[in-house]
């Protein structure tokens, strides 16, 4: 007759037990050194060996060959334990034998010796589901029990015993197994039993066995019935209900770039295959652990497939701690309010949409204002309007003010893309003005980045937002295009009317709403008709530059005929050789130090051998925050030059800094992006009409 797997590979001595290698080893000591306790308490989940070891201790306490840590398995105690036919060993289940009645009915037994063995062993299975008068009936016979009694106690819920009974047994807790030993062990019995298995079917059962072993080979047997003799990794995920984990991973990627048409695919694919997304779920969740485990843990050995495996590890790679951190969040908190949703699906779907609404920025995105939760609309300048149609409109607004006002996010939320990443972009065509609209451009030289915001002030005038910049995207025709942005949670503007001035320099952007925030940058525009020839000004006025630091108001002669973003650019440095302040401007913005480990590189230089002796100069108002970050600099060095050995001093920095030539090559960039504005053709016939004049320039 056949029997099932877990009853057949049961274990009958220590050394066959798998796992809990802390119970075996306290009970094998006790045993040979003959230090036994009357009363023994198991604990743990389910099929982890709570029964198993009870039997085992049973069995070694009355071997015939004497009281043994490995029993001979041949006599005829051994014999009859392992059947199950002991008459010295009571198993009683306390769920079926809850009554007090039953409990002094087996205390009326204890007094007498044992008919075979030489102890009378008591196991209680369960033993949490006995009454309160049962536990009260059995203190007195735990606490001080006949010499030949031995108690053994195993539950799956000890805090529902009392604590009068915990402390009169010897407790013993026993650990869920690991994916690892589950997967060996099922690997082992597959082996003997000469049957077929593919190593991630064998993993995905032990995986879905969540700690018990018993489960495990009860799936096994499972998979072996539904593979028809073998066990296939397809049929083991259609046989659990699982889906491909190629898929979890591809819906954490989309999420995480903001592909919101990869996810409508993915969510639709859900739907068709009528998945439990229960469980769909729960491997989004383990996959995201997974994931903020191997960033910390990266040598963690992985049971999947080399596919899988590589997978994995650019995903970790690829989304920064924080972001899996809030993704794990959002991901637990959707898990407990599926109860709640209508459907499953429902709870499912939102908690994914959720995952993508509250999606963090990425280096390479800005946030963008806009009034509706819809596609970028097109905002545009039209540099050719006719002047007689902007003196029409002064005429009609005699000596009028106009204000516009943009409000910006909180710096906290906005991501920049950095000046490396922008600067290599190429301009694939000249801007081409267009239809009236008025756009907001940042420049922002203390970052070395561009921060552009559209927003759309023309109702008819609609675009969507596409991968590649337009030719609205660039400061001058010169200038290389900026980085298109996402659009999510928009700040609202505050707008008041305005008389759009035809330029290809995109002043700023206006939305009709009504909430407030920061106000980022205004335009002042003052005009009066053109008959009184009054003075037109136009401002533009942003941050201001470096208190401390001249303004370069005259292009240097280096600069005339060159871009803004060609002087920011640092230029390239062989590594090797002496430390000089290029090369250690040039190595610690280039590297993947964080901005914090970089803020307080660019205060400071390096002198001495690069991969040899360097010392880091630095003032001495440094020397707390540097304390804290000195080992990711250090080690940021070491892992590129392993001979570096690194060494802080703190004085006064008399030489020029990384900060100070990054801030002189910023105001040079000014300079020349202030004498491209005066040289554009738009403006100059702006000013040519009005009689006006630029003035208070200043970026920062």
């Amino acid at each position: 007759m056949y029997q099932v797997l877990a009853r057949k590979y049961r274990p009958r001595n220590f050394n066959e037990l798998v796992g809990q290698n802390h119970v075996s080893r306290a009970l094998t000591s006790a045993l040979e050194r003959g230090r036994l306790h009357h009363a023994y308490l198991f604990t743990g989940t389910r099929g982890v060996g709570k029964t198993t070891i009870a039997r085992i201790l049973a069995k070694c306490l009355n071997c015939e060959t004497g009281i043994t840590s490995t029993p001979c398995e041949v006599c005829a105690t051994c014999t009859a334990v392992n059947e199950g036919r002991f008459i010295d060993l009571i198993e009683i289940d306390a769920a079926s034998r809850t009554k007090v009645e039953d409990t002094r009915e087996l205390l009326d037994n204890v007094p007498y010796a044992p008919t075979q063995g030489r102890f009378k062993v008591y196991l209680i299975d369960e033993v949490h589901m006995l009454s309160t008068h049962s536990f009260n009936a059995l203190l007195k016979t735990l606490e001080e029990p006949p010499a030949h009694v031995k108690f053994l106690f195993a539950t799956t819920d000890p805090q529902k015993l009392p604590i009068t009974v915990i402390s009169r047994c010897l407790q013993f807790t026993l650990r869920p197994l690991a994916i690892d030993e589950i997967t060996e062990h099922l690997t082992d019995i597959l082996n003997k039993e000469h049957i077929q298995a593919e190593q991630d079917a064998i993993w995905q059962i032990a995986e879905s066995g969540q700690g018990s072993l018993r489960d495990a080979l009860s799936l096994t047997d499972q998979a072996i019935a539904y593979g028809q003799g073998a066990i296939q990794h397809q049929d083991v995920k259609d046989m659990l209900g699982l889906i491909d984990r190629t898929i979890i991973y591809d819906l954490v990627l989309a999420i995480h770039q903001n592909q919101q048409q990869r996810v409508s695919q993915l969510l639709m694919q859900f739907r068709q295959q009528a998945l439990d997304v229960s469980l769909v779920l729960d491997q989004l969740i383990s996959t995201l652990h997974e994931l903020a485990l191997l960033q910390y843990l990266p040598d963690l050995s992985l049971k999947y497939s080399a596919e899988i495996n590589k997978k994995i590890m650019q995903l970790s790679q690829l989304i920064s701690a924080q972001d899996l951190q809030l993704y794990y969040q959002v991901a637990c908190k959707g898990r407990a309010d599926l109860q709640l949703a209508v459907t499953q699906e429902q709870g499912f779907e939102m908690c994914i949409l959720r995952l993508l609404a509250f999606r963090p920025l990425q280096p390479n995105e800005v946030l963008v204002s806009t009034a509706q939760q819809a596609p970028l609309q097109n905002t545009e300048i039209a540099a050719q309007a006719p002047i007689e149609q902007m003196r029409s409109q002064a005429d009609a607004q005699p000596a009028a003010s106009i204000t516009v006002e943009t409000q910006a996010v909180d710096s906290t939320l906005i991501q920049e893309a950095s000046s490396d990443d922008f600067l290599d972009e190429t301009v694939s065509e000249p801007a081409q003005p267009s239809s009236t609209s008025l756009d907001q451009i940042i420049f922002d030289p203390a970052t070395d980045e561009l921060l552009f915001d559209l927003d759309n002030s023309n109702e008819n005038t609609h675009r969507p937002v596409d991968d590649e910049p337009s030719s609205d995207d660039f400061l001058f025709d010169e200038i290389a295009p900026l980085p298109r942005a996402d659009i999510h949670d928009e700040p609202k503007l505050t707008v008041h009317p305005v008389v759009a001035l035809e330029s290809d320099l995109f002043l700023t952007s206006v939305q009709n709403q009504a909430e407030t925030l920061l106000p980022l940058e205004s335009v002042d525009v003052e005009t009066a008709s053109a008959t009184d020839q009054a003075h037109a000004v136009v401002e533009l006025q942003s941050s201001i530059l470096d208190e401390n630091t001249p303004v370069i108001d005259v292009v240097p002669d280096q600069d005339c005929n060159i871009m803004p973003q060609d002087i920011l650019r640092l230029t390239p440095q062989q590594l090797e050789g002496e430390w000089t302040l290029d090369k250690w401007e040039y190595w610690f913005r280039h590297s993947s130090l964080s901005p914090a480990v970089q803020e307080l590189a660019q205060q400071g230089v390096m002198s001495g051998q690069i991969d040899g002796q360097s010392t880091f100069q630095i003032a001495p108002k440094y020397e707390q925050l540097l304390n804290q970050l000195q080992h990711a600099l250090e080690q940021a060095l070491k892992e590129q030059w392993a001979n570096t050995q690194f060494e802080v001093k703190y004085a006064d920095v008399s030489s020029t800094t990384p900060y100070f030539m990054q801030n002189e090559r910023k105001q040079r960039a000014y300079a020349r992006a202030a004498e491209l504005l005066h040289a554009e053709s738009a403006v100059k016939d702006l000013l040519h009409s009005f009689e006006g004049e630029i003035q208070n320039i200043q970026l920062k």
